[in-house]
């Protein structure tokens, strides 16, 4: 063997000892990346739940009840009816809202199709006791007050009932946090809500809520033979005007396989919608 043919041989070498450093060197690279990438999620987890078990159910539902949603709000909606089958009915209505010292009130009508143009829905929140609820239908020229017994009916044929269309105060029912999850890819908190006895026609509740928002982004809900009977889910949550809000939302009737689907197509938040928005008589104008 030749000189340069030594050196070429022992320069191979080299070359080899260098690929195989550096292959080395990537490999211990990647794998301290994956080590910390773990650490850290495990690192949120902790901090997660750390803040998740240092706050009670009860004190998560009142955060969720007290949440900054304005002093008031405009709504124009499209709600989308689709039944078992995919076939689709679509509806445009207007929703105006008002706080009067965390008492909401709120306000309704459809504006087409023309089947239920001027239908009016009209709800106060009163203390301590049942929302007062009015519905206006035009063929009857007049506004019925919906009863107790009759809030488990639907609202207007969608999936919606008339409990739903009113808000849940926290004392109603005992709250539990039963762990934590992700949802939109958003850190959310699991609550358990059991309904008190003749409160609700659901006995349980199991929603997913934002925990930044403190918004329920999921909602089951179990009837008394702990059956999930309905869904409800936000499929598009952002700000709005400073305000997180559900842009794109859906409630499904499990055992009709029927589902109401609502978009936000403009929102207005803090305008100063007067009172007389929300009278009674407002409701029944022609």
């Amino acid at each position: 063997m030749t000189l340069i043919d030594r050196e070429q041989k022992i320069e191979n070498k080299s070359q080899i000892k260098n690929k195989r450093q550096r292959t080395h060197c990537l490999t211990l690279f990647f794998e301290l990346l994956g080590i910390v990438f773990c650490l850290g999620f495990v690192v949120w987890c902790l901090l997660f739940s750390a803040r998740a078990f240092a706050m009670t159910g009860q004190e998560l539902a009142q955060k969720v009840y007290d949440r900054d949603d304005g002093d008031d709000a405009f709504f124009r909606t499209e709600m989308v009816l689709i039944d078992k089958n995919g076939r689709e009915r679509r509806r445009l209505l207007e929703t105006c809202v008002r706080d009067d010292g965390n008492r909401i009130r709120s306000y309704l009508e459809f504006l087409e199709p023309k089947d239920i143009e001027g239908t009016r829905f009209l709800s106060w929140e009163n203390e301590g006791a049942d929302d007062t609820q009015y519905l206006y239908l035009p063929e009857l020229g007049r506004a019925r007050r919906i009863v107790s017994s009759q809030k488990r009916l639907q609202f207007v044929n969608t999936d919606f009932t008339y409990e739903d269309m009113q808000r849940r105060r926290p004392e109603e029912d005992g709250h539990l946090i039963t762990g934590e999850t992700l949802y939109l890819d958003r850190p959310a908190y699991i609550l358990e809500s059991t309904a008190r006895p003749g409160t609700s026609q659901y006995a349980r509740r199991v929603s997913l809520v934002d925990a930044e928002a403190l918004v329920p982004v999921s909602v089951d809900y179990f009837d008394a033979k702990d059956r999930m009977i309905k869904t409800f889910r936000v499929l598009d949550l952002k700000k709005a005007g400073g305000i997180w809000t559900g842009m794109l939302v859906e409630m499904h009737d499990l055992k009709a396989d029927h589902r109401t689907r609502m978009r936000i197509l403009e929102v207005r938040y803090n305008t100063g919608i007067p009172q007389q928005v929300f009278e009674l008589r407002n409701l029944e104008h022609e």
